[in-house]
């Protein structure tokens, strides 16, 4: 299992701090939302602060695009080098344009899905990926409730994995708890992206050491 804790929802005057304590917890992965209060009715964070994470820390970056038409500002990711850059399925019509500027800069290519958006839409897709998203919450909300029929996407993409020998990483984010996670992993998600559940009241360690109890 691979946990990235999402930033969005730590406490962002306490940057340094909270990178210092998840990386003595052994956190190798970080989730970094990017949203533009278009495509989604928040703002997250920039290419600067994705840079800025590059060039000060070791932490794998995963980059989660909540943006519409990515197309258009998919150079600018590219330049801040993050190692995942994730779109959303539902945001662009340039789905293998995307995917080939991504891949054609050594950077790792995951395509996220809404809860509404079936597995078959982007089963075209999935050779080309290194990570599939699940979001089991509606993108960009805060207090949503874990939506429970996100499982059956997980399970078809478990199997579409099998049955056809790709190697894409499932992904899940949205109210991911210490309830929730045993959930998506028995769905077959092996990439976990938690946020609130692991910034709740600053006890990252505690709330980090319940989501891997979680997994026994």
């Amino acid at each position: 299992m691979i946990l990235s804790p999402s930033l969005f929802n730590s406490d962002l005057y306490l940057i340094k701090e909270t990178l210092d304590t998840l990386d003595s917890l052994g956190i190798t992965q970080l989730h970094i939302d990017v949203m533009d209060n278009h495509y989604v009715p928040n703002l997250g964070f920039n290419t600067g602060f994705v840079s800025n994470l590059k060039s000060h820390t070791h932490f794998i970056l995963d980059c989660h695009l909540m943006i519409e038409k990515p197309e258009l500002s998919i150079f600018d990711f590219i330049e801040a080098k993050p190692d995942i850059i994730t779109f959303h399925y539902e945001a662009t019509v340039h789905h293998s344009f995307i995917i080939n500027k991504i891949k054609k800069n050594n950077i790792k290519v995951g395509l996220a899905i809404n809860p509404s958006t079936p597995v078959e839409h982007v089963k075209m897709l999935l050779p080309l990926v290194d990570l599939v998203l699940v979001m089991t919450v509606n993108p960009g909300q805060k207090n949503e409730t874990f939506l429970p029929f996100t499982l059956q996407k997980i399970e078809q993409l478990s199997l579409e994995r099998q049955k056809n020998n790709y190697s894409y990483d499932i992904q899940v984010d949205g109210n991911i708890t210490d309830k929730t996670l045993s959930l998506c992993l028995k769905a077959g998600a092996n990439n976990i992206v938690s946020g609130g559940f692991i910034f709740k009241n600053n006890d990252i360690a505690n709330n980090i050491e319940k989501l891997k109890a979680a997994t026994n």
